[in-house]
């Protein structure tokens, strides 16, 4: 098989924690073609998309992780498996590769379907499962934020295209009401920017889990917990990752959301939960692959890499 990874640039790789990488390290062990495509490289002939693409292998070895193989212009229909493994956040750029990777056959396996990557915004896509979401706003508008706040004794309040925690606050009835205005101001940038706001869940304290979804199914979970004096959970925030397994209502919420991520070709997802509640659910390019490999030895790249050749 064929899989092009539209990535971003391979120096910024970090193989001991990447979960690109990894799937792309498992892709050569079981005997793949692998090939790097910036987003930048992508461009369409008339109704066909193509790309600069560059063949490489795939080392274990984090002082040598790739080793270029030749660049070729390639027909991104000659591809099996088409990679969406760009970062965070969705911008504007973001927006057109999905719109040049719609142009491929529906023989192409696409991770994931780029219009359900348009569609879906990470944090608004939770809210399709309300019953499984803590009480939440979505605006800009101070004062409906401020009302939110009244209501709930501490608030989370995040940008609605943020990523890896940055732009993250909190509030609470502690503080003064210049201070909670200012607050609010800073998150929306004077009312310009949208923000998601969420009743603060206790339980964040203990960690968020990570749950990896292949084809709707779980694969896995890893637990995120903050550093000492930091509050956020995240990994790029400071944040470690220790073993986790699913509860009950993690499985229960597998089950809500599995139908529609096979419906709308998500073929590989991860949902953050805390405290039984749905936060997130990631699909431009989920991460965790490689911590949960690491703490129970299970091949986890194998077993995604597996499912595509099925």
């Amino acid at each position: 098989m064929r899989h092009a990874f539209v990535m971003d640039p391979l120096e910024r790789v970090k193989p001991h924690k990447d979960t690109t990488y990894f799937l792309m390290l498992a892709a050569r062990e079981r005997g793949h073609d692998v090939f790097y495509i910036d987003p930048s490289a992508l461009h369409l002939r008339h109704d066909q998309a193509w790309a600069s693409a560059i063949n490489v292998d795939v080392i274990d070895d984090p002082d040598h992780p790739f080793e270029v193989l030749s660049t070729e212009i390639v027909s991104l229909a000659t591809m099996d498996v088409v990679w969406i493994r760009t970062d965070p956040p969705f911008d504007r750029g973001y927006f057109y590769v999905t719109l040049l990777l719609d142009c491929l056959p529906d023989r192409v396996q696409i991770i994931n379907r780029p219009s359900t990557v348009r569609d879906w915004n990470e944090k608004l896509a939770a809210l399709r499962y309300p019953h499984f979401t803590p009480h939440t706003l979505v605006s800009r508008r101070a004062v409906d934020i401020q009302e939110f706040l009244s209501a709930h004794e501490r608030i989370t309040i995040k940008p609605v295209d943020g990523h890896g925690g940055k732009g993250i606050i909190f509030l609470d009835h502690s503080l003064s009401a210049e201070d909670q205005q200012s607050g609010i101001e800073q998150a929306t940038r004077s009312g310009r920017h949208w923000v998601v706001v969420q009743e603060y869940l206790p339980a964040a304290r203990d960690g968020d889990k990570r749950i990896l979804l292949l084809d709707g199914q779980p694969l896995g979970a890893i637990l995120r917990v903050h550093a000492e004096d930091v509050e956020l959970n995240n990994l790029d925030q400071g944040g470690r990752a220790i073993s986790a397994g699913l509860d009950d209502k993690d499985q229960e919420i597998c089950d809500a959301i599995s139908k529609d991520l096979v419906t709308h070709g998500v073929r590989f997802a991860g949902i953050d939960v805390i405290g039984g509640m749905l936060i997130e659910v990631n699909i431009t390019s989920p991460t965790g692959l490689r911590e949960m490999s690491d703490f129970d030895g299970t091949k986890y790249h194998h077993k995604v890499i597996e499912g595509l050749e099925r």
